[in-house]
């Protein structure tokens, strides 16, 4: 319920269950603070937001009180500008200050340190302290973060959200009073697969981002584009930063919905393919004969000049490179390159979405009771693991509203849950990390898994057959089905939501997917390799970043082997590129504009981000001109992005909402990539030339390419750059909470499967299962990160 409250003079609407700090910020107001974090909550151990509030209007002298730790009530007035509220937040900040080093112009975090834009604010300028500083010692922490302890201000946040949020167990706090020590017991990798977020989580700089360190450069010479993460089927919203051409760091970028503040490390870490070693620039023949761009693009278009072309595609490219090529070597000649297992799991999922659609992300972290059926989710989609932690740990709202204690209360909430936890159930063939928080684990084989769904779903309807599991399902109010594994499980899963929904139970499926684009891949064309065998036979193929020999080793050598010619269109070396007669260099997700599918039916669009001088052409793009040059009438209409989005909705219906989730944005009005700072004057090449080339041109994206463009406040929520006068951390988003909201594309979200035709009706054939043929948790570009390749080497040695 909305109230209304006085701040500054300025009567202001605001949430009633907000804090005091959040309807502040909501209203744009700066309030100080460090202790606080949205996903986190309120602990009010630091002090720093600090405002007056009087009560009524004949209260003349007010109190001071935390704004993290007030409750709103109606007529409330709040002074923020208060000489003594001033007075007293100077002083936290000064005492803060006492043992922090003089490093900013060093420190990787200078210009955008949260700490420094709260001295700033609280108009700190000068430091009285003269005595010895405290020093730590710092931890090896592994190859993801670097250790700087001696920049801590004792804010608690990094060990609030490692170890409440994040359920890790092998980092905390060490010490006492004003002696105190954030690491582990002795130094290691952090093994939590969310480490990576104490990164951004930190107000100073005590956890930096080590592969960035060495391709270090500061946040106003960086350009920002919002993107995708290509890693897994959620496609959790990053934002990645380059300079010169060269993909620096990526950053959790705010989706209310889907990711919110927080990204796994394969998300943040696994990008470095894009720079590694394995990284594909350069096209070349099948004798190693380097080509150029043009080279090569004329040579593909002597290949699709002939009818007997056959088209392999990939989960991992977009649907627009997928679909272009489907177009150019016609539908009936386009297989999905993927394996007989895969392939059904797809066909299953898009079968049930359509009857029974899909739930969500933020779903999972309001489901009441939880049912994981097949795979570790933390291995096939972290963030959804993550999201179902939250669920399992948050207080029911019964208790909370009866003891009078509001949600965001963080330290009273866990007081008052007396471990009192929403049930999850696990039922996989490996341990998992959700074991440890799960009511009950049940460790069995995929077969038995699949006859235990079956036997759950009848309990559900038949309350004679006792069972805890089905027990809890029928009481929930919101419960979800976790799925992953072979499609007969998918449906016996399925079929667990249909029983409950029969009993009035409004429960909700997710299935997990292996691929970022597995989804739109499989609503494109859903044959698998194995159907293209024969058709190969004597004929030239074109392969789209796509490793088939990875899918299926035997059936790749025997496709090699018949093929007339083999044409690999990818951006990293893989085994079938070394079979290739022709092997043709394209941009990655990061170098491209694009589209994926992710695993909710939500449509994610992605926006070119990196612009080098000789950079290779994105994969459509490519296929459009060798089409063109080929004399394919359709790759003429494919001019622009937007036209050959126009023609995928046109020949896939299904497809249709990509364009509605795609801006149109007028030239004049295009939000800037770079930051207003962004200046030549710390030239990347001042060592050559003083003077920086011009900003690349990409009329395709509604996106500037230079510093040029209206006002943040006058963006729409496609802004590339977080940032508000006077914030230049990431905790900027707070104060675009309002204006943001879950929109990455600017646009309205667009969601698939909208419509369910099936509530009631139950699926056949859960007994039909395929071989397994899948290398869970490994997926196949993130692998190649240095970081991720180092990670792995320092937990093996561990």
């Amino acid at each position: 319920m909305d109230i209304k409250i006085t701040i500054e003079d300025q009567v202001v609407l605001v949430n009633e269950n907000d804090n005091l700090l959040a309807a502040c910020l909501t209203a744009k107001q700066d309030v100080p603070y460090f202790c606080w974090h949205p996903a986190l909550g309120s602990v009010g151990s630091c002090r720093q937001c600090a405002v007056k509030v009087y009560q009524g209007p004949e209260d003349t002298t007010g109190r001071i009180v935390m704004a993290c730790m007030t409750k709103m009530t109606p007529a409330m007035r709040v002074s923020i500008a208060d000489g003594q509220a001033t007075k007293f937040r100077e002083a936290i900040v000064e005492t803060v200050l006492t043992n922090h080093p003089h490093d900013c112009p060093v420190c990787e975090v200078g210009g955008e340190c949260h700490l420094q834009d709260m001295t700033v604010m609280t108009g700190h300028s000068a430091r009285r302290y003269r005595y010895e500083k405290r020093t730590h010692l710092n931890q090896n922490l592994g190859p993801f973060i670097r250790h700087e302890m001696n920049r801590c201000i004792g804010c608690y946040r990094c060990v609030r959200f490692y170890q409440d949020y994040a359920g890790g167990n092998d980092f905390g706090v060490f010490g006492s009073s004003r002696n105190i020590y954030f690491g582990r017991d002795e130094s290691g990798t952090l093994e939590s697969p969310f480490a990576g977020n104490l990164v951004e989580v930190c107000p100073t700089g005590v956890f930096v981002d080590k592969p960035f360190s060495t391709k270090f450069r500061r946040k106003w010479d960086m350009r920002a584009t919002p993107s995708v993460c290509p890693h897994c089927a959620v496609g959790c919203n990053i934002t990645i930063q380059e300079r010169g051409g060269q993909l620096r760091r990526v950053l959790n970028r705010y989706n209310e919905t889907l990711n919110g503040y927080f990204l796994c490390d394969r998300g943040r870490f696994g990008v470095g393919f894009v720079e590694s070693n394995s990284r594909l620039r350069t096209s070349r023949t099948g004798s190693g004969l380097a080509l150029s761009h043009a080279a090569a693009c004329k040579d593909l278009a002597e290949i699709l000049k002939s009818d007997r072309v056959v088209g392999i595609g990939s989960p991992r490219a977009s649907l627009e490179s997928n679909y272009a090529l489907r177009e150019l070597v016609g539908a009936e000649n386009f297989y999905a390159g993927i394996s007989d297992f895969d392939s059904e799991l797809v066909r299953s999922a898009i079968e049930i979405a359509r009857d029974l659609g899909l739930a969500r992300v933020k779903d999972a972290e309001q489901a009441d009771a939880i049912l994981v059926l097949g795979d570790d989710p933390t291995a096939v989609a972290p963030r959804l693991a993550l999201a179902l932690r939250q669920a399992t740990q948050r207080v029911p709202s019964a208790i909370l509203a009866n003891r009078g204690i509001p949600t965001w209360d963080a330290g009273a909430a866990k007081l008052a849950s007396h471990d009192v936890m929403n049930p999850l159930f696990v039922i996989t063939e490996c341990p998992s990390w959700l074991d440890s928080m799960a009511t009950q684990v049940i460790r069995l084989s995929a077969l038995e898994i699949t006859a235990a769904s079956i036997r759950i779903s009848n309990s559900i309807l038949d309350t004679t057959e006792e069972s805890a599991i089905s027990d809890a399902l029928r009481k929930a109010k919101k419960p979800i089905i976790v799925v992953s594994g072979n499609a007969a499980l998918l449906r016996a899963g399925a079929n667990i939501v249909v029983a409950l929904r029969q009993v009035n139970v409004h429960a909700k499926l997710s299935i997990l997917l292996p691929e970022a684009n597995s989804l739109g891949l499989g609503l494109i064309d859903n044959r698998p390799l194995s159907a293209s065998l024969e058709v190969s036979k004597g004929r030239s193929v074109i392969v789209l970043e796509n490793d088939i020999q990875l899918r299926s080793p035997i059936l790749a050598d025997e496709m090699i082997a018949e093929v007339a010619q083999l044409c690999v269109l990818d951006h990293i070396e893989t085994s079938t590129t070394k079979h290739a007669s022709l092997t043709v260099a394209v941009g990655s997700f990061a170098d491209s504009d694009g589209t994926f599918i992710n695993f909710e039916g939500r449509v994610q669009r992605f926006y070119k981000g990196i612009f080098g001088v000789e950079e290779a052409p994105q994969s459509w793009v490519l296929l459009r001109d060798a089409g063109v040059m080929a004399s394919r009438d359709k790759a003429t209409t494919w001019g622009t992005y937007a036209q050959l989005l126009t023609s995928m909705s046109a020949a896939i219906p299904e497809l249709a909402a990509c364009s509605d989730a795609s801006p149109t944005v007028p030239p004049t009005t295009r939000p800037p990539t770079l930051p207003y700072r962004h200046s030549g004057r710390t030239a990347a090449s001042a060592h050559i030339e003083v003077r920086e080339q011009l900003p690349a041109q990409h009329n395709d994206s509604p996106l500037s390419t230079t510093m040029e463009g209206p006002p943040i406040h006058l963006q729409s929520a496609l802004k590339p750059v977080v940032w508000s006068p006077g914030w230049n951390s990431v905790q900027a988003v707070n104060k675009f909470q309002d204006t943001i909201g879950g929109a990455l594309s600017g646009v309205e979200e667009r969601f698939l499967f909208q419509s369910p035709t099936g509530y009631n009706v139950f699926f056949a054939d859960v007994q039909n299962v395929a071989e397994d043929h899948r290398n869970l948790g490994i997926e196949e570009v993130s692998e190649l990160s240095p970081a991720i390749i180092a990670y792995h080497r320092s937990m093996s040695t561990s």
